[in-house]
C-alpha cells in the first residue's frame, strides 16, 4: 500500500522535480539511514511547475514507515548561512500547506518540519522557532534542528522524533 501511495505522489510530483538528496545550496544532509523506498521533493523546481508560488522549503522527503503503518512527511529548509527564524517557520508552513493536498486524507501522517543549519541559532532564533510550531491537518508539530554536514543528521532527527 505504502509503495501505491509514494507511487502517486511520484506521478503527481513529476519525476523531474524529484532528486537524490536533500542537501544543497551550501547544506550537506546525510542521507546515510534513511529507507530506500522515498521521494525526495526538490521544492524549487516542484512548486513553479505547478504554478505555485510564494514562500516554500527547500526539500521534501517522503517515505513509509510500514511498523507504524502511516506516511511520513520530512518538510527540510536549508541554511548554510544566517537566516531569520520567522523566515523558517514561513517556508516550512507554507510548504506543510500546500503540500497536504496531495496526500490522501484517509493515511495517518506524520509531519516532521526541519530546519538544517550551517552556524549555530541564537537564544533569540531559538525561541521565535519553538514558539511557531507549523501545523499540519489540526496538529502542532515542533520544527527539529541539525546542523549541516553532520554525518547521520536526517537519521539522528528522525529517530529523535520516532520515525525511523
Amino acid at each position: 500500500m505504502m509503495n501505491e501511495i509514494l507511487g502517486d505522489i511520484r506521478e503527481e510530483i513529476g519525476e523531474v522535480n524529484l532528486i537524490n538528496s536533500c542537501g544543497g545550496r551550501g547544506c550537506r544532509v546525510d542521507m546515510v539511514d534513511i529507507p530506500s523506498e522515498r521521494i525526495i521533493v526538490n521544492v524549487d523546481t516542484a512548486f513553479p511547475a505547478h504554478q505555485i508560488a510564494g514562500k516554500r522549503c527547500d526539500r521534501i522527503l517522503v517515505y513509509g514507515d510500514t511498523t507504524q503503518n502511516r506516511l511520513v512527511v520530512a518538510f527540510i529548509e536549508l541554511k548554510s548561512g544566517t537566516f531569520k527564524a520567522t523566515d523558517v517557520c514561513a517556508q516550512l508552513q507554507a510548504s506543510v500547506s500546500l503540500f497536504s493536498n496531495l496526500i490522501p486524507r484517509v493515511l495517518e501522517i506524520t509531519c516532521i518540519p526541519i530546519l538544517f543549519h550551517g552556524r549555530g541559532v541564537s537564544k533569540l532564533q531559538l525561541k521565535d522557532l519553538n514558539r511557531s510550531p507549523v501545523r499540519f491537518r489540526n496538529q502542532k508539530f515542533p520544527i527539529r534542528l541539525s546542523r549541516c554536514g553532520v554525518p547521520r543528521n536526517l537519521a539522528s532527527v528522525l529517530s529523535r522524533s520516532g520515525n525511523l
